[in-house]
Parts: C-alpha cells; sequence; structure tokens
C-alpha cells in the first residue's frame, strides 16, 4: 500500500508540490487533483521514489525506501518526463521501453510481434501525431503493465487522451480501472489530472492537502517531515530545479526531461533541451527506472577542455 505523508517539494518562488497527503492500495484507482502541469509531473515523481522531498515522506508496505518504491513503481505517459515523442513511430517508442526491463521482453518477441500480442499491431507504423487519444492511452496502459515488478503506477495527466471529449470525457477511466484490478496482477494506480470528472465515486485527493496529527491542513504552509524521512541517500533522482527548468511555452511537443538515475551530483542538472537525449540503463539494475520512466543521461560538453 502507498502512504505519502505532507509530502512537498520546494519551488524557486512557490511550491513545486505543496505538501500533500494520500494512500493508494492495490486494487484501487486514485484520482489526485492537481491544477498546474509540473506540480503533476513533481507529484507523480515523488510517489514513485524518483525525486526527494523537501519535506514529509513517501511508504510502500511500511517500508520508506525511495531506492525500493523505484523498484515497485513506474511513471507512466508524463508529458514532462516520459511521453512519446511527437514524431516517434509506435515500434521505436514500444522498443525504447521495454529495453528498460530486466528481462526485456523483446529478448524472445520483436517489437511487432509483442504489439500484434496485445491488439496493437496496427497502431505499429503510426507517429504520436498519427494516433488518437484512446489510441495513445491503450498503448501507454500496455507498456505500463508489460512491467512484472511495478505494483504502483502514477499516470500524469491521462485525462487529456480523452477519445471523444465531448462525448465521452471520461473513457479513460476504464483502461486504468483495468490496470488497478487485474485479478493476475492487482496494483495501486494513482491517476494525477487537472480535474476530476464528474460522478466519478472513487478514492481521490488533492494536491496541497495534508494531515497533521490527523487533522487536515492546508498543504501550502509546508509539511511536517524533513529531508532526513528517507534513510538513504539515493544515487538517482530528479530534482525540483530540474523539473522547473523544463518549463516551457504550452505546445505539443514535451519538455526536456528532468535529470534521470544519474549521480545524485548530477540530479541538480536539468538535460539541455536541444539534445537528443540518448537513454540507458545506468548504475545498478537494481535501481533501474521502469519502462514508465527511462533515464536519461547529463550531455557531454564538446567545447569543454580536458585538464
Amino acid at each position: 500500500m502507498l502512504v505519502a505523508e505532507n509530502l512537498r517539494a520546494a519551488g524557486r518562488r512557490t511550491p513545486l508540490v505543496p505538501a500533500t497527503s494520500l494512500s493508494a492500495a492495490p486494487g484501487e484507482l486514485l484520482l489526485v487533483r492537481a491544477e498546474d502541469p509540473l506540480t503533476r509531473a513533481g507529484l507523480a515523481l515523488l510517489l514513485t521514489g524518483r525525486m526527494r522531498p523537501t519535506e514529509g515522506r513517501v511508504r510502500w508496505d511500511g517500508d520508506p525506501s525511495r531506492r525500493a518504491l523505484r523498484r515497485r513503481s513506474g511513471v507512466v505517459d508524463s508529458p514532462v518526463v516520459n511521453a512519446m515523442e511527437r514524431h516517434q513511430r509506435v515500434r521505436d517508442h514500444a522498443a525504447e521501453m521495454l529495453s528498460y526491463l530486466r528481462p526485456s521482453p523483446l529478448r524472445r518477441s520483436s517489437t511487432v510481434a509483442w504489439l500484434e500480442d496485445r491488439g496493437l499491431g496496427d497502431l505499429t507504423d503510426l507517429r504520436e501525431e498519427e494516433l488518437t487519444g484512446g489510441q495513445r492511452l491503450r498503448l501507454a496502459c500496455a507498456l505500463a503493465g508489460a512491467d512484472a515488478d511495478a505494483e504502483l503506477l502514477v499516470f500524469d495527466t491521462p485525462s487529456r487522451h480523452a477519445a471523444d471529449p465531448a462525448r465521452e470525457p471520461d473513457a479513460w477511466l476504464a483502461p486504468l480501472l483495468e490496470l488497478a484490478r487485474d485479478e493476475d496482477h492487482p496494483r495501486a494506480v494513482v491517476a494525477v489530472v487537472p480535474v476530476l470528472p464528474d460522478g466519478w465515486d472513487g478514492p481521490v485527493a488533492e494536491a496541497g492537502r495534508a494531515e497533521t496529527d490527523g487533522q487536515e491542513a492546508d498543504g501550502a504552509a509546508g509539511g511536517t517531515g524533513d529531508r532526513a524521512a528517507s534513510p538513504e541517500a539515493d544515487d538517482g533522482e530528479a530534482s525540483p530545479e530540474a523539473l522547473r527548468e523544463s518549463e516551457e511555452p504550452a505546445g505539443h511537443d514535451r519538455p526536456a526531461d528532468p535529470a534521470g538515475p544519474a549521480d545524485a551530483a548530477d540530479a541538480t542538472a536539468p538535460a539541455d533541451p536541444q539534445d537528443p537525449a540518448h537513454r540507458a540503463d545506468r548504475g545498478d539494475p537494481a535501481d533501474r527506472i521502469s519502462p514508465a520512466t527511462p533515464t536519461r543521461t547529463i550531455p557531454h560538453d564538446p567545447t569543454r577542455r580536458a585538464l
């Protein structure tokens, strides 16, 4: 079970993520309302142990280790972190995401065969801009479900994929519920969205709502925990500064990724938005990011002179 207590990430002027408390159990879909897109991305990273909180703590089954949480969770289809590139083909995106799994499903099957086995063969050669919202969500759910180790999946703004916003604005809920209630592999699924759908009667939470001594508090004032809440020094996490650096004018292209699981010293260096940002599964396999959260390396500066 996921439990977040007074979880907060500071920003340069205002909190990136105001103090927030929530919980989610396997077999359950939790909707979390957060208006700001970077708050949604930041909360997804915090809840999966991929960003160190300024205050508060997050636990999975009572374990406060963020390293253990990263092994058992994934960030899914985040516009700021790991959504499909605009001009990328489905087969290439799927191959990239599946390559981060250990063992990779592609050792025994081709990407095309993997897509066909999941009813996605008709999407193989399509580019991102050619997909409907429903097709994007089907692909994201299939890739997220491919990680057998992931017991927690956090979706960033899945409501943007509503297949028919006018007639069925909440159709995106069905595939997430299916993932959560899978009889063979029930998962805790969290969807961070800008607006809660009408008629939703399941569990909900809100960024900026925290609890102190059992009493609900205004999260903007800050949480009650501290950085020492996590016992280990993590060697791979994003930083609030890097996430804020990724903000750019609204458009279809997603901004650059925040620093991925590199050295702790690198975590504060934002990715270069002009760099092709090749991805690599670095470090201890136990610290790998799931296919829902691919890693990125800090680009080499060719103008820097060797000492």
